[in-house]
């Protein structure tokens, strides 16, 4: 988060101690993301990044004032962190850029549960049935879900005008996506959350089923990081994650242009790079 001023909770021992101390948050996953889509002739400068469980302004921010794109919209349905992400725009000067919506993104437009995990803000998460894991019943939140086509049809998300899907909302990844029949048609590539802890078996399933139908290539971008290499797999590899014990990664998915780019394989990795 070079260059920017940000407000971050001192209760968050995590996400917003690391942006304290370091200056950043994962660098190298974000680096790692655009040398990946770079390789394959991706350009998404000037377009709109897309963020589904922002924070504080984690990825958005850097993303209109380093990754060179003309605005973000940006999803965060806790109270607490969205002030956040407004104060962050704010003291920014971003008004213009980042356009902050406080709402949960689901497969279906009602209230759900949010737990709050209090020591990191970044481990919120929705859950089912309306409890909290570890009978932390104080710890939640009831919030506003839509879905991400219902958010194209009110016109928030101008489809066409994105160039970049960001998804991490802690094991509720697979919900959003089955509301986002509109992004699964369309070219854009993903940032995706997996993490095996966070699913129950049949959300792991229905994930691993939409990724499988709806893309082609799959960057592990955990696996990249720990290698300095950069592994183009089909998206079908995904399946392989569900015979490991725990995973816990992000993953690149997007569709292969009219040339039947990229080449799958491994290329080198300079991890930080823009």
């Amino acid at each position: 988060m070079s260059g920017l001023r940000v407000l971050v909770s001192t209760a968050d021992r995590t996400m917003a101690r690391s942006v304290f101390a370091a200056g950043d948050w994962d660098p190298l996953l974000a680096g790692t993301v655009f040398q990946a889509l770079d390789e394959v002739g991706w350009d998404g400068r000037g377009s709109t990044f897309v963020e589904v469980g922002s924070n504080f302004g984690v990825y958005c921010l850097p993303a209109v004032t380093v990754r060179g794109f003309a605005r973000a919209v940006a999803y965060e349905p806790d109270p607490a962190s969205f002030a956040l992400l407004q104060a962050n725009i704010e003291r920014n000067e971003l008004g213009d850029r980042v356009w902050p919506v406080q709402v949960a993104l689901s497969d279906r437009a009602t209230d759900v549960t949010l737990w709050k995990t209090g020591s990191n803000g970044g481990d919120n998460r929705v859950v089912d049935g309306g409890r909290a894991p570890r009978a932390q019943e104080e710890a939640v939140v009831r919030v506003s879900a839509s879905t991400f086509d219902l958010e194209v049809a009110a016109g928030t998300i101008r489809l066409p005008e994105v160039g970049l899907l960001w998804l991490d909302v802690q094991g509720h990844e697979a919900e959003v996506l089955a509301g986002a029949k509109t992004l699964l048609a369309s070219d854009v590539p993903v940032v995706v959350e997996y993490s095996s802890q966070l699913m129950t078996p049949t959300a792991r399933r229905r994930l691993e089923e939409i990724v499988v139908d709806s893309y082609d290539v799959m960057v592990d971008l955990g696996w990249s990081a720990l290698t300095d290499r950069i592994r183009y797999q089909p998206a079908s590899a995904i399946r392989e994650l569900s015979g490991l014990r725990a995973v816990e990664t992000d993953l690149l998915l997007f569709k292969r242009g009219p040339s039947g780019h990229p080449t799958l394989g491994s290329s080198g990795v300079r991890h930080g790079a823009p």
